[in-house]
């Protein structure tokens, strides 16, 4: 089945994110469904293979003890688009309405 994980805003309103990524989700089923598909996987382009790894959380923006103890067992992020985990809900109310879902960064079976 498939399954959307939602991580919210550390320092702005959780929900913010999350009705964020609600409309991404709607609009990947509807894609989805155009398409005939009933699986969606992110998968690396050949041009985001080399790039870095980073923590989940960057460090020197949110370092509480309780998630530096645990960041090892969380998710990595890229160092590219749209491999980054913003904390900017500016910058992502204006890119996720209109991310490009055809932009390789998503295999659809």
């Amino acid at each position: 089945p498939n399954m959307i994980w939602v991580f919210g805003y550390f320092r702005a309103s959780w929900t913010l994110r999350a009705d964020l990524i609600a409309g991404y989700v709607c609009r990947l089923l509807q894609h989805m469904d155009k398409q005939d598909v009933q699986m969606v996987a992110p998968a690396l382009r050949a041009e985001d293979r080399d790039m870095e790894l980073l923590p989940w959380v960057e460090p020197e923006n949110f370092n509480p003890g309780y998630l530096m103890r645990s960041i090892h067992l969380m998710p990595k992020q890229g160092s590219v688009d749209p491999w980054r985990h913003t904390q900017d809900y500016w910058k992502d109310k204006d890119e996720l309405p209109v991310a490009d879902l055809d932009d390789g960064a998503l295999v659809y079976k």
